[in-house]
């Protein structure tokens, strides 16, 4: 078989391995954030948004659920494509690497959030929940993929140049 057709097999395989994990990593979120968010973060949601009822439309259509579960999507692939990206260069362990990289995308996230509360939304409690949810959500995300890279990925997933696979700086 000629080595061109090797190399994209590998890679097929290599798009398949990832897009599953992103799809794994999103039944965490929705499955694991089901556990937490209806206590701790629905209700002051809720409230805000049904206090400033001008703001949100909650009258959620199935299309609108599908646009966010499709955001949410490309969310969680962006974020884990960085981490891929990324790794090599991240000393420690996957869960270590996973918190940074992670916790760098939140904040990235949670900044941008406040710049979008803070020029079109006024209830500042929405802003505050939106932020708390994302931060419980990231840290659940982030502890899946920690665990999960490697094993959906395949333990040669981290290549350093010049250094044997799976070392770090």
């Amino acid at each position: 078989m000629p080595v061109e057709i090797i190399q994209q097999r590998l890679l097929t395989v290599r798009v398949v391995r990832f897009l599953g994990l992103v799809v794994v990593l999103n039944i965490v979120r929705y499955a694991g954030g089901a556990l937490f968010e209806p206590v701790l973060i629905f209700p002051g949601l809720m409230n805000a948004m049904e206090a400033s009822a001008g703001y949100f439309r909650l009258d959620f259509q199935a299309s609108d659920w599908i646009t966010s579960y499709f955001y949410n999507f490309i969310m969680w692939l962006c974020c884990v494509w960085i981490f891929h990206l990324a790794r090599p260069a991240v000393a420690g362990s996957d869960l270590v690497a996973s918190f940074t990289v992670f916790g760098i995308m939140w904040l990235s996230f949670a900044s941008i959030s406040a710049i979008y509360m803070n020029h079109y939304s006024h209830p500042k409690n929405f802003y505050f929940w939106n932020v708390a949810d994302s931060l419980l959500v990231f840290a659940l995300v982030a502890l899946a993929n920690g665990f999960l890279y490697r094993k959906i990925m395949g333990p040669a997933a981290v290549h350093c140049p010049g250094g044997a696979a799976g070392t770090h700086r």
